[in-house]
């Protein structure tokens, strides 16, 4: 990395040594649906409804869930999710998301000019791996389980469609995220074929750009397609 990075062969010190002329590390927040999901079922159900109390589910988290499926089913069933462009969610969404940039500002404050530290909201590709050290979760994810992708909805958690999706997103202020802050949609192939498909896609992404959107990306499929890569996995790698 040093050796194609600006500046640090001629000053002979590698990026972790400020050999760059600019140097950057990004603080990334991960599992960010899973988070305010979580925050929404408790917020209502502990602090509010008092249905369920803190007690309870600190044991069963505790247990990863194993006597208390009940109590997993009413959270994750929980009406107040991110990516649904839900009010109670989103509003939860945005102040974390604030708040953890706030926290990133401050502590980044000593080391600037020197070393800068965008932020950002994003897994890659490491949404199994990350999750695998990630206990049990209050919007009813078990331990070990997949966290939410990127800037995403925790799995199975959209039920409003794409647009819906798209207004959660820009709740929050992503232009903080220089760093990047990806949402993954998944599509079906149907909507987008031909011509006017293509102008419609166009579309939405010339909306979420104009809206403020940082990195949107899709995964365009259909039914028969998931069928194929069921039956012949090998060749829908």
């Amino acid at each position: 990395l040093s050796a194609v990075t600006l500046d640090c062969i001629e000053n002979e010190r590698d990026v972790t040594r400020l050999g760059a002329r600019y140097t950057f590390w990004h603080v990334m927040a991960e599992a960010v649906a899973n988070a305010i999901d979580s925050m929404a079922a408790l917020k209502e159900l502990v602090f509010e409804e008092k249905a369920v109390t803190m007690n309870e589910i600190l044991l069963a988290l505790e247990a990863n869930w194993k006597g208390y499926e009940n109590l997993r089913m009413g959270l994750f069933a929980y009406p107040h999710k991110y990516a649904n462009n839900d009010g109670c969610a989103d509003e939860i969404g945005r102040e974390m998301v604030a708040h953890f940039v706030g926290r990133v500002r401050f502590h980044a404050a000593k080391w600037y000019p020197d070393i800068i530290f965008p932020c950002s909201v994003g897994t890659f590709s490491w949404v199994v791996s990350i999750g695998k050290e990630v206990a049990a979760t209050p919007d009813g994810r078990y331990y070990g389980d997949t966290i939410a992708p990127n800037f995403s909805s925790a799995d199975g958690a959209d039920t409003h469609g794409p647009t819906a999706a798209i207004n959660s997103y820009l709740k929050t202020d992503v232009a903080d995220m220089a760093a990047g802050a990806p949402i993954d949609l998944r599509l079906s192939r149907s909507n987008f074929n031909h011509e006017q498909g293509t102008k419609r896609l166009a579309g939405l992404i010339k909306a979420f750009i104009d809206q403020g959107g940082n990195i949107i990306t899709f995964t365009l499929t259909d039914v028969a397609e998931l069928r194929k890569a069921m039956q012949e996995p090998e060749k829908y790698r």
